[in-house]
């Protein structure tokens, strides 16, 4: 027998909901009566554990969970139902939907998180209205008041923590009522009254809505009408000068919808209510902006976002296919046929732009491009009124031949892997070559390259690319090497082709030069570039640059760049256009204040890790830290001498170095400082690889290359140089024929002593088994 728990029974209930109050408001209305605060208190004693309490109106579904939430309050379960929103789907878009009082719209429609609420609306009826819940109502139905959302006592958004009287705020317990929202008014009351009728909770006003359909709209559902009305209205609250992401213009932020004004709103229902003259008037109001749309011309130019709004998937087809036919439609009221041959145009050579398209099978916004170039000559029948530019075929036609081989700077430098400052520099060494004439009003900014001269310096690079062997670095990064500042690209690519540099393949995917090129030889790389920088000017940074170019003017990777930038847009902002966002001066002067981790490291020959402490050690502390503990920059002025100082003493150091006697111990060194992979080279000469890191470690600190001795030293350490060699010439040879070698030299040794001796260096005879390890089963 399984024994229910009896409903614990309230002090009060407030009696039945409003008709048009939201669920979370009637619950929280009801709750204000009790010792109950909060909705997740009343769904515990309801044992409705399930449903999330945030988002209550579509999670609370199980049918006898409702029976027992309605009989704590003191209503109907049916009351609590019909504020409930069924999920589904929009079956012409796949959206996800909910069932708003019996009217489907988008989920996206409804705010869950937040609350809104109207002071006046509040001061009329003391409860939560559904309507309120729907982002693209902003303004109430009932007063034409923005709706408050955040609480101008406490700054905060308004909230669901506490279920109590809507008139307060939840996170401060001020009264709402006390901050009246502007009034937005409205000249088209029964068009706006008809916007907000298709999504009222009340069925009589719902129908009363539908009486003022015309018949070519009354075939469509409520909540598809009001999907179009916000469409339509929507593209009205975009900045016409900016290029919107989609062609709509579709509201996806909350500002957006917050634009969405009672008067907007009445435009777009009159466009459907009020016939062609009704989308005649919403046409207009695209139209006023027309002029400001310098971006575009023709149907966009004129209508903006409405434009394109046959193309927005969340719209009903057969609404689109209505509004396909009005914008046609309209369109021919604005349109004018012009006397195209009765001008300084009429021979028939001279052809219309969407002729020549046709004609030559090139797009309309190239040959658009090459009549504004002024590269070719251009005729109007009527400049007054602004008619279709024509120009002569055989002007075009060997235009269009030439345009194959023709390249924009933009796609140049793409291919290339290059920024677009070194492509002048790189023509002015003849290694590409520029366009000329009228031909450069075909690719965009009427400037560009020939294609098969930019391929011809990539095969000559990549002709002169040897495998990959050992331990190289990028290109990119033995480019910091040649100095502070942009890297001298056209020096760099001049000297490859010329043989100068030895370059060899990273394996990359991407087939450019900074990403796929590699060098194993700094120093060398550096010496065949400085043959062809001599007398050479730096090319002039343009006045924007790429992410890419800042990146090497403050010695950094890109990765760190992209932080930077925003983690501290005030050190670095990012405002120019497209992917030229950095303003040279801008990363100039930040390179002439801070100094980062990655040229500190190069310029003092120590590895980045070693750089903090370091410079901690000398009392310098970081200017800047991106990340906790982390990407590190410091004052230029600070470190600089220190670098000089650091400098100075590593070219000591290896000065010393070069005057030692040469060791096993000093080559190993040698290799290592000139940049050879430590593991590596001991492992080719058949050193313990800790024991040579020590030996470095030893030299980069104090500069000896010596054996330091720290107590009794075996007297053999210092013939470790002849028993490898011995040992090597001999792999088999014997303990005691070593130590008769080493009594011809003078030195007395047991066999043990030897025996150690060989097994502290690591020495291996053949045939003879280690000390450690151990023997094998046949053994």
């Amino acid at each position: 027998m399984t024994l229910v728990r009896p409903l614990r029974k309230f002090i009060a209930t407030v009696g039945a909901p409003f008709a048009d109050e939201s669920l979370r408001g009637y619950l929280g209305r009801a709750l204000s009566v009790t010792a109950v605060r909060n909705v997740a208190t009343l769904l515990k004693l309801a044992d409705a554990t399930k449903p999330n309490a945030v988002a209550l109106a579509t999670t609370l579904t199980d049918e006898s969970e409702i029976e027992r939430v309605a009989a704590l309050i003191g209503c109907t379960p049916a009351d609590i139902r019909a504020r409930t929103y069924e999920t589904g789907e929009i079956a012409h878009s796949g959206s996800e939907s909910i069932d708003f009082f019996g009217t489907p719209v988008r989920l996206h429609f409804r705010e869950t998180r937040y609350r809104r609420v109207s002071p006046r609306a509040l001061e009329i009826a003391q409860y939560h209205r559904a309507v309120w819940e729907l982002r693209p109502i902003a303004f109430d139905p009932q007063t034409r008041e923005k709706l408050l959302g955040i609480c101008p006592a406490c700054d905060r958004k308004l909230g669901w923590l506490r279920a109590d009287v809507p008139t307060w705020c939840d996170k401060c317990d001020q009264d709402l009522r006390d901050f009246p929202q502007p009034v937005s008014p409205v000249e088209d009351e029964e068009a706006y009254a008809f916007v907000a009728g298709l999504v009222d909770p009340d069925p009589a006003k719902k129908e009363a809505t539908r009486r003022l359909l015309p018949e070519n709209w009354s075939a469509f559902s409520n909540g598809d009408l009001f999907e179009t009305a916000v469409a339509l209205a929507s593209g009205l609250t975009l900045d016409p000068a900016q290029q919107a992401k989609g062609a709509q213009g579709r509201s996806r932020r909350s500002e957006q919808f917050e634009a969405l004004t009672p008067e907007l709103l009445a435009l777009a229902g009159r466009a459907i209510i009020g016939g062609d003259a009704g989308f005649a008037a919403l046409a207009q109001r695209y139209r006023d902006d027309m002029e400001r749309r310098p971006l575009h011309y023709g149907r966009r130019k004129e209508l903006g976002p409405l434009a394109y709004i046959t193309y927005d998937r969340h719209i009903e087809p057969g609404i689109r296919d209505l509004l396909g036919s009005l914008i046609d439609s309209n369109m021919q009221t604005t349109c004018r046929d012009y006397a195209l041959r009765k001008g300084p145009d009429a021979d028939e050579a001279m052809l219309a732009i969407d002729a020549l398209a046709k004609t030559f099978g090139v797009r309309r916004s190239i040959l658009q491009r090459l009549a504004e170039s002024g590269l070719v000559q251009v005729a109007r029948a009527d400049e007054a009124l602004r008619s279709p530019v024509r120009m002569a075929a055989r002007d075009v036609a060997p235009l269009i031949e030439q345009m194959k081989n023709a390249i924009g700077e933009n796609e140049a430098a793409g291919i290339l892997g290059l920024p677009l400052s070194v492509l002048p520099s790189l023509a002015d060494r003849g290694l590409i070559e520029r366009l000329e004439g009228a031909v450069r009003g075909l690719v965009p900014g009427y400037c560009g390259y020939t294609k098969s001269s930019v391929e011809a310096l990539m095969a000559k690079i990549w002709s002169a690319v040897l495998p990959s062997q050992g331990k190289c670095c990028s290109i990119a990064v033995a480019a910091r090497s040649l100095g502070p500042g942009e890297t001298p690209w056209s020096a760099v690519i001049s000297a490859i082709v010329a043989g100068d540099v030895t370059i060899r393949d990273t394996g990359a995917k991407r087939r450019n030069v900074r990403f796929s090129l590699a060098v194993e030889d700094t120093a060398a790389f550096v010496a065949g570039v400085n043959k062809h920088l001599r007398g050479a000017a730096a090319p002039a940074l343009p006045q924007w640059i790429a992410q890419s170019t800042a990146a090497e003017i403050l010695q950094v990777n890109v990765a760190f760049l992209s932080r930077l930038a925003n983690l501290r847009p005030d050190l670095l902002p990012q405002r120019g256009p497209g992917y030229t966002p950095y303003l040279a001066n801008d990363v100039q002067a930040l390179a002439t204040q801070y100094i980062f981790v990655p040229e500190i490291g190069r310029r003092a020959d120590m590895h980045p890790r070693r750089v903090v402490s370091w410079l901690r050690s000398e009392n310098v502390l970081p200017a800047l830290s991106l990340q906790e503990n982390r990407d590190f920059a410091y004052d230029r002025s600070a470190v600089e001498p220190l670098l000089m100082q650091a400098i100075g003493e590593t070219a000591a150091k290896k000065t010393l170095l070069n005057d030692a006697p040469e060791t096993v111990r000093t080559r190993f060194i040698a290799a290592v400082a000139a940049g050879a992979g430590p593991k590596a080279t001991a492992a080719a000469m058949g050193l313990p690889y800790r024991k040579a890191k020590r030996w470095f470690e030893v030299w980069r600190e104090t500069g000896a290359v010596a054996v330091r001795k720290f107590g009794k030293v075996p007297k053999l350490d210092d013939h470790e140089t002849f028993l490898r060699q011995i040992v090597a010439e001999r792999p088999t040879i014997k303990l005691a024929e070593i130590g008769a070698a080493l009594g011809e030299r003078g030195v007395s040794a047991s066999p043990t002593a030897i025996w150690n001796a060989l097994e502290r260096f690591e020495i291996q005879i053949a045939g003879r088994r280690r000390r450690d390890t151990p023997a094998s089963p046949a053994e």
